[in-house]
């Protein structure tokens, strides 16, 4: 077993063992939030490394072999979607399936042109790092409520966008002279690359819900202990003072505290105001 192959193997493992921590948090705890698309992007890229392991078993050269290197792409793409939705950010899914889409005729191009195989690491790590980063500046430009939240996530984006513009100069200039060393060095390189780049990101991303469950278990356990407390009530007008001291309405300063109001009529006073109208 060559040291690729162990490499894909270790990826692998490690991408299984995040994406299934993630799914279980998701079914267990936030299934009503936007996780689904981490999940699912987490599963792609895990599913990208036994894609590679596959591929090692495979002939050179052959078809087959672009499917690892377009799902990562496609893994990318569902990362940036992820960012765009934790961001409350419009999701121009159009504009990624066309990435995607060019990404893949691209790398048909360069198979089909044997002079041109050198090209496709510089390739891939520029079409990577522009998802990376794309994901990175919409987390850094998300809601105020959750910018803070995403801080880490973003900053790991941010990185591996860098990391992928370091890559793709490094296999340009492999590729330009032609250097089989040079050329393992940077596969090398990107393939530990991956698993930091997994633990990070994904770490990060269940820190972050983490957090804002227990932010809001906070808030809910404030307003139970304000609500269970003595209210200020008008005996005249039924309004509340509320912690400004300002007079309101009664339904509105429960529905400010995530209780639900609705109004019906108890019978005293159906038979008060509408007994007139009975046959």
């Amino acid at each position: 077993m060559s040291q690729e192959t162990v490499n894909y193997l270790v990826n692998l493992l490690i991408g299984v063992i995040l994406a299934g921590v993630l799914s279980q948090y998701w079914r267990l705890e936030a299934s009503g939030q936007s996780l689904r698309l981490w999940i699912i992007a987490a599963w792609t890229l895990a599913a990208a490394d036994l894609f590679f392991v596959a591929r090692s078993m495979l002939p050179p050269d052959t078809l087959p072999r672009l499917i690892p290197t377009i799902t990562v792409t496609c893994g990318h793409a569902l990362l940036l979607l992820a960012a765009q939705q934790t961001a409350q950010r419009p999701q121009q899914r159009r504009v990624i399936c066309l990435i995607v889409a060019s990404h893949l005729l691209l790398l048909l191009l360069l198979r089909a042109v044997p002079a041109m195989q050198g090209w496709r690491a510089p390739t891939n790590s520029v079409v990577w790092g522009s998802l990376s980063l794309a994901a990175a500046l919409v987390l850094w430009r998300a809601a105020d409520h959750v910018r803070p939240l995403m801080r880490f996530p973003a900053m790991v984006m941010a990185f591996q966008a860098f990391f992928h513009a370091t890559r793709s100069l490094l296999a340009t200039q492999a590729a330009v002279d032609a250097n089989p060393v040079r050329s393992a060095a940077v596969q090398m390189l990107g393939d530990v690359e991956v698993s930091l780049f997994m633990v990070a990101l994904f770490v990060g991303v269940l820190v972050a819900y983490l957090r804002q469950s227990n932010d809001d278990l906070r808030r809910a356990l404030a307003n139970v202990q304000q609500l269970s407390s003595m209210l200020p009530l008008c005996a005249w007008c039924n309004k509340v003072r509320d912690d400004d001291g300002y007079w309101r309405r009664i339904e509105e300063y429960l529905s400010e505290h995530k209780v639900s109001v609705t109004h019906s009529m108890c019978e005293s006073c159906a038979t008060k105001h509408f007994d007139e109208f009975k046959p």
